[in-house]
């Protein structure tokens, strides 16, 4: 039996107590979900245009399971949403025996859309499946173009031990034009994941033999998505060359209005499905994929009306909402207290998006807002974050200065959360590591809110940051140092915990680093592998 974290766990009781307090993430088990792009009902909202509805397409899955369910479970599809947070917005479609081991479904999903699945178990408990390896399976990968049949082989489940034969994908990904090899392209086949290395090269290994449905994914949309069907032999490598076509960029210009009780002058950024979106394709603290500071900006209007021009690819499924914070903390609902997660299929020529944003509210709860001064002696330049703990922490989320080193963040949900949960302070999104003092540390709970249904005001003082630590004044002993040779480098260091998913502050950390007097830098990872067949890190 396979020992699984309780953090998963904590997570899955989250959301049962977010959907039963809510119904905002009700289970459909007959059709796929529609979150409206349009104008609201409530004829006190903003209006506008509306949006045009994305053509559907019929797609059939069928899967092949290593062995037969228990007389008191069902299988179910998945439906995943990377841009909210792969555990926290998944809709489930039951799937209908066609023998023991063998399942199908058949749902309309938008033409044209990528999306991400995984099968599941649904009994006494959820189980998901995960590979023959033994590691869990963050999404399998499909490519919706017209009617459209799946073949998949399930490899094993997370609550069993393998008992199946596993094949391998072995190859390369190259552009179709130039024929160069193409770095960090997603590849996955069977749940599996890897990206290509810097000469295009990927191995795709603990699959069980069987019917895949292979697929090549640039994690900007620079190139177009490359699907096609793999039959993996048992105890064999299948080798395979793929040839990614360069997509063409286009102009989008999105342009939304927002909630009559929208904090003013605040950072109203798009989250979305692709790198350049907040992406991190990983999986982050609580579930979550996106990171606030990865988001772009849009720019407030004289009407109002907030506006981004961005250059996407054309062809591409973007994902989106519009959010104070991530793709979870701050993020659009609609009227009624569902997630909103908005769909466009990039057109060939520039567009003009117009959408409308109809609540930052899930439940009857009010806002908080937040208001913390800072030290005196916090650096000028450092921007203070704030976290969230509902059932584990969640990435940090910028705060908005409000000068005098006085910060301020308005939460508006989801607050439909039963009973308390834990927030703190930290400079730069170095949170477990440049915390308050009070709060500091992994373990640390932070401190205690309780939604209301009145406004909520918290106040307060932070009255140590934990790094850097204080040392004292140093003693110099005398003592006699030799002289360097024409070899001798002396530099600066980056403290070996520092968050790989906050890369903003990279670019301010060379340019003082340059400014010292230094001409180069040298990263060393402190990364170690944990297998070397395919070659995977650990920290």
């Amino acid at each position: 039996m396979k020992s699984h974290p309780v953090f998963s766990r904590r997570i899955l009781l989250f959301i049962i107590i977010f959907a039963f307090s809510s119904q905002a993430c009700a289970i459909s088990l007959i059709k796929w979900p529609v979150f409206p792009t349009a104008g609201p009902s409530n004829p006190n909202l903003p209006t506008g245009t509306a949006a045009t509805a994305l053509p559907r397409a019929e797609v059939t899955f069928t899967v092949r399971l290593p062995d037969p369910l228990p007389a008191n479970e069902v299988l179910a599809i998945s439906i995943l949403d990377e841009v909210t947070g792969l555990a926290l917005n998944a809709v489930d479609y039951q799937m209908t025996a066609a023998d023991t081991v063998t399942y199908t479904a058949t749902l309309a999903i938008p033409d044209q859309a990528l999306i991400r699945y995984r099968y599941i178990r649904r009994g006494t408990a959820r189980v998901n499946e995960d590979t023959n390896l033994d590691t869990s399976i963050r999404y399998r990968l499909l490519r919706v173009s017209g009617p459209t049949q799946v073949v998949d082989t399930l490899n094993s489940w997370e609550d069993k031990p393998v008992g199946t034969l596993s094949g391998n994908i072995v190859g390369t990904v190259l552009n179709s034009d130039t024929g160069a090899p193409i770095p960090d392209v997603l590849v996955t086949a069977g749940g599996v994941q890897t990206l290509t290395d810097s000469a295009g090269r990927f191995q795709l290994i603990g699959m069980r033999g069987g019917n895949h449905n292979f697929v090549a994914f640039a994690l900007d949309g620079a190139f177009q998505t490359f699907q096609q069907g793999a039959m993996v032999g048992e105890n064999q490598s299948t080798p395979v060359e793929v040839r990614m076509k360069p997509a063409q960029l286009v102009n989008v210009i999105f342009t939304v209005s927002v909630p009559p009780e929208t904090q003013s002058g605040v950072p109203l950024r798009l989250a979305g499905n692709l790198i350049q979106l907040g992406n991190t394709f990983s999986a982050l603290r609580g579930g979550l994929s996106t990171v606030a500071d990865r988001m772009p900006v849009l720019t407030p209007l004289p009407d109002g009306r907030y506006s981004v021009s961005l250059f996407l690819p054309a062809g591409a499924d973007i994902e989106y909402k519009y959010t104070l914070g991530d793709g979870f903390w701050n993020s659009e609902f609609t009227s009624t207290g569902q997630y909103v997660t908005r769909h466009l299929i990039v057109p060939t020529q520039n567009v003009a998006v117009e959408d409308i944003i109809q609540s930052w509210q899930a439940g009857p709860n009010s806002p908080i807002l937040f208001e913390v001064t800072v030290p005196q002696d916090t650096p000028t330049g450092d921007i203070i974050y704030i976290q969230f703990n509902p059932y584990g922490w969640t990435p940090p989320i910028p705060m908005w200065s409000t000068g005098n080193n006085k910060w301020a963040y308005k939460l508006y949900g989801p607050l439909n959360i039963v009973g308390s949960f834990g927030y703190r302070y930290c400079r730069n999104a170095q949170c477990d590591s440049a915390d308050e003092a009070q709060t500091a540390g992994e373990n640390s709970r932070g401190h205690t809110i309780t939604p209301s249904i009145a406004p909520q005001d918290i106040v307060d003082t932070v009255q140590e940051w934990a790094w850097p630590q204080k040392t004292g004044s140093p003693s110099l002993v005398a003592t006699d140092i030799p002289s360097r040779g024409a070899g001798f480098v002396a530099g600066v260091e980056f403290q070996s915990y520092y968050e790989p998913n906050a890369p903003v502050f990279i670019p301010y950390a060379l340019q003082n680093i340059q400014a010292i007097g230094s001409n180069w830098v040298i990263l060393t990872p402190s990364w170690t592998y944990i297998r070397n067949n395919p070659l995977t890190f650990s920290e």
